[in-house]
């Protein structure tokens, strides 16, 4: 059972410029991260910790991480491109040799000091752990998600909501 993120969990505030136009490059980026400190993702976990980078961003910052199409799936939220880009790898870890760490970043350095910050606090939670963080009563995949039901997008509005009800609930949690 994964633990509940804590206040210290949040990631830091940061200005973003532009958002990232693709959950490709978002994901791209956090697995340069876990190759750099010496960490293998599953494709679970990868859809998960760009999900959640894509909620906080949306609170935290106020913008779009990325402009890709976000679905209720029955293990939660998905981003069809990203999925279909790590399938192949099933449950396995996706190889370190295939992360070119050596390529230029197109994110700009504030974009990519954010992901650090999120890989540092959600990055040591397995997939089905995230999985479970993304699955909970009230989440925005639970307010659209419908058994059988394929391709019902989880709009950026209720990802923002979510997200900033939990930024207020831990804020408000400190001050008290």
């Amino acid at each position: 059972m994964a633990r509940e993120p804590q206040e210290q969990d949040r990631p830091s505030e940061v200005a973003v410029d532009r958002p990232v136009t693709s959950a490709t490059t978002v994901a791209n980026e956090m697995l340069k991260i876990a190759k750099r400190q010496g960490k293998h993702l599953t494709p679970m976990q990868l859809m998960k910790l760009v999900y959640i980078a894509h909620g906080w961003s949306l609170a935290l910052l106020r913008r779009d991480l990325f402009s890709d199409r976000i679905e209720a799936w029955k293990y939660g939220p998905v981003l069809p491109s990203l999925y279909h880009a790590t399938k192949s790898f099933g449950r396995n870890p996706i190889p370190h040799d295939l992360i070119d760490d050596d390529m230029d970043t197109p994110l700009e350095p504030n974009v990519q000091a954010f992901l650090e910050d999120v890989f540092s606090k959600y990055g040591d939670i397995s997939g089905v752990g995230l999985s479970n963080l993304t699955h909970r009563p009230g989440s925005p995949w639970d307010q659209v998600y419908r058994d059988g039901v394929m391709n019902i997008e989880i709009p950026d509005s209720l990802i923002r909501e979510h997200y900033t009800e939990k930024l207020n609930d831990r804020q408000g949690s400190t001050t008290a």
